[in-house]
């Protein structure tokens, strides 16, 4: 499922995620109680020219070399993220991020 940032609950499904390669960010979705089915435990952030998207999964497989990262986001402040370069694709609630 994705959301807006910011936004608490998810607007489409995840599978609907574009392919992309990019600086992605991704943190535990400390709100994943309040989500629908209460189990979509990350949030992928991904940067597009208009400002940010939000894409929300139940599991996230990384398979490239990651590091930590202090943002300033827009509407939730400073955010704590592991982030890393690669392209992202989704599987039913599966996020998968690889070079």
């Amino acid at each position: 499922m994705q959301a807006a940032i910011g936004s608490a609950f998810p607007s489409r499904h995840a599978h609907k995620a574009p392919t992309m390669s990019t600086l992605i960010r991704y943190r535990f979705n400390t709100m994943c109680a309040d989500s629908p089915g209460r189990d979509w435990y990350w949030r992928v952030i991904l940067e597009r020219d208009d400002g940010f998207e939000e894409v929300l999964v139940k599991e996230l497989q990384v398979n490239v070399p990651s590091f930590s990262r202090q943002d300033d986001m827009p509407v939730v402040g400073r955010k704590y993220h592991m982030a890393c370069v690669g392209r992202l694709r989704v599987e039913g609630d599966v996020g998968i991020i690889d070079p």
